[in-house]
């Protein structure tokens, strides 16, 4: 405590003990004297605030001073120990064939020292400090170094016994990393990893929306013609054309034939307005075989450049035209 913290107290205490009877003393009219004598009797009043103010503070700094003195003498000193350092062991991660790198130093005591029966306390103390190492790194993931260090440095930091019992060991400058090979394959993995959740997702949707279509969609055309006028309201003259379309689509999803209710107009369907535009309807139209075009391919001009042929007859009516060439 400095000088003005110490004195702020009694200085005000003195202060209010000679202010207080001269000011009582003007206000009732006191004599001289009794002004006097009541200032002298206020002064040793504050003097006696002051000596126990004083005590009180050199009696608490004392127990204060008492009670450090008594916490260190009851903290027993920190035993003298053995160091090795460990500069890398592998120890298993949660990733089958990925390991973590482990370097620390390995601290320990003999934990009787008149009943020592190892011979290698040390390697005690590493292989006690390498089986809680592993204890947490099994469960830890290698992407995840930095996580899996700290509980390794707060977990290899106890000082605990070995399973013999004839050490203590613990570590200090803990360090865990893994090799640049496999954190290269591990990241690697997890963009593979993340990719394939992504096509997961998106097949998902697909099937869905197939599976929409197949079951709720094309299941006839009037169900497929009222979805197509839900996304299309204002187009309602088209979706009666798309009604063929439509009736082929849900009998290819659902393998059956298209209604015949449905099916577009085709030429070779005789009308009352239109007789069939087909062969096969009409038996009289001549037929060109499949001879009958070969023969065609092999047709040759002669000199004369006049066609193989016979010209039309209003062909020759016309003189000046060349008639050299089919039309």
């Amino acid at each position: 405590m400095d000088f003005t913290s110490r004195w702020r107290a009694p200085a005000l205490v003195v202060v209010v003990g000679l202010a207080l009877p001269w000011a009582l003393g003007l206000a009732l009219g006191w004599g001289r004297w009794l002004i006097m004598l009541a200032l002298l009797v206020s002064l040793g009043l504050s003097g006696l605030v002051v000596k126990q103010i004083l005590f009180q503070r050199d009696q608490r700094a004392l127990r204060d001073e008492a009670a450090r003195r008594r916490a260190a003498a009851a903290k027993p000193p920190t035993p003298p120990h053995s160091e090795h350092h460990v500069p890398s062991i592998p120890v298993d991660s949660a990733e089958p064939y990925y390991r973590f790198l482990l370097s620390c130093t390995v601290c320990w005591v003999p934990q009787e020292q008149g009943q020592q029966q190892h011979g290698n306390l040390r390697g005690l103390a590493v292989h006690a400090i390498l089986e809680r190492a592993r204890v947490v790194t099994i469960t830890g993931a290698p992407t995840d170094v930095d996580a899996v260090q700290t509980r390794l440095a707060a977990e290899l930091g106890a000082m605990l016994p070995d399973r013999s019992g004839q050490v203590i060991s613990w570590a200090e400058s803990i360090g865990l990393t893994v090799p640049d090979d496999d954190a290269r394959r591990l990241a690697r993995l997890t963009e593979l990893r993340k990719e394939k959740q992504v096509r997961h997702q998106e097949r998902e949707l697909e099937q869905h929306a197939r599976a929409y279509l197949a079951e709720e969609v094309l299941t006839d055309p009037g169900t497929a013609v009222v979805w197509w006028l839900s996304r299309h309201p204002e187009q309602v003259r088209e979706a009666a054309e798309l009604l063929p379309t439509f009736a082929q689509l849900t009998a290819a999803v659902t393998k059956t034939d298209p209604d015949p209710h449905y099916q577009a107009e085709r030429l070779d369907t005789p009308t009352p307005d239109r007789p069939a535009l087909s062969a096969v309807a009409n038996p009289g139209w001549p037929r060109i075989t499949a001879h009958q075009e070969e023969e065609r391919r092999h047709l040759r001009r002669t000199d004369d450049d006049t066609p193989a042929w016979p010209r039309a007859k209003d062909h020759d009516d016309r003189p000046g035209e060349d008639t050299s060439s089919a039309r």
